[in-house]
């Protein structure tokens, strides 16, 4: 199954993962070994061109008998993508460091973390710092001094703007706008559009234009 010294599994067989496979198949850095999912229906069965070769266990077995590959976790949901993470960590398995896709632009200073991927047309400008297993999706933009929290998911066209500070497992929907130096926070979900012009706390649900909180 290993064709050298090197190479990228992933963890999810859906969407998302077709989205990753182009963007790691573009880059051209590591060849991708296999696919794992826990939907038993996927199993040996082919994804892109690639095996599907079971679960957790068999994921888990590879790593034990070939410990050469790096795991990306190809998962849309925030919460499933955060706690595969943390199974990951708990196993030993080590994570992918951080995917580009070549259209993607990061500027000077940025820091971006293991399992983070970065699609086509995305910018992350001066000083910005990603965190663990974020997706910044297509088109989407983060402008310089902002801080993305680990398991985020920045929805595609998502314009945050200079100084944002964006807490963990949250999603900011399609086309939203996140005004200067606001600060959204962990378990937060933005709505698709939505325009924030002030802080979120903790786990609210906010929509509109300007966003306004309607959950809890």
């Amino acid at each position: 199954m290993f064709d050298s010294d090197s190479a990228l599994a992933l963890f999810g067989a859906g969407g998302h993962a077709k989205v990753v496979i182009d963007l790691v198949e573009k880059q051209q850095q590591l060849p991708i070994a296999f696919l794992a999912d826990d939907d038993a229906k996927l199993w040996g069965q082919p994804f892109y061109g690639y095996p599907v070769i079971g679960g957790k266990s068999a994921l888990l077995s590879q790593w034990r008998d070939h410990p050469a590959f790096t795991c990306l976790v190809t998962v849309g949901s925030n919460p499933i993508r955060a706690r595969l993470a943390a199974w990951l960590q708990s196993e030993g398995i080590a994570v992918a460091a951080a995917c580009a896709h070549p259209s993607a632009q990061v500027a000077r200073g940025v820091v971006i973390d293991q399992g983070t991927v970065l699609m086509a047309l995305t910018a992350i400008n001066a000083d910005s710092v990603i965190g663990r297993h974020v997706i910044v999706n297509t088109g989407a933009s983060v402008d310089h001094d902002c801080v993305i929290g680990d398991a985020v998911h920045l929805a595609p066209g998502v314009r945050l703007c200079g100084g944002v500070t964006v807490g963990e497992c949250t999603l900011i929907g399609v086309g939203a706008v996140v005004l200067p130096n606001i600060r959204i926070g962990s378990n937060v979900t933005v709505g698709a559009g939505a325009t924030v012009i002030e802080n979120v706390p903790d786990g609210a649900t906010v929509v509109g234009t300007p966003a306004r909180r309607v959950l809890p």
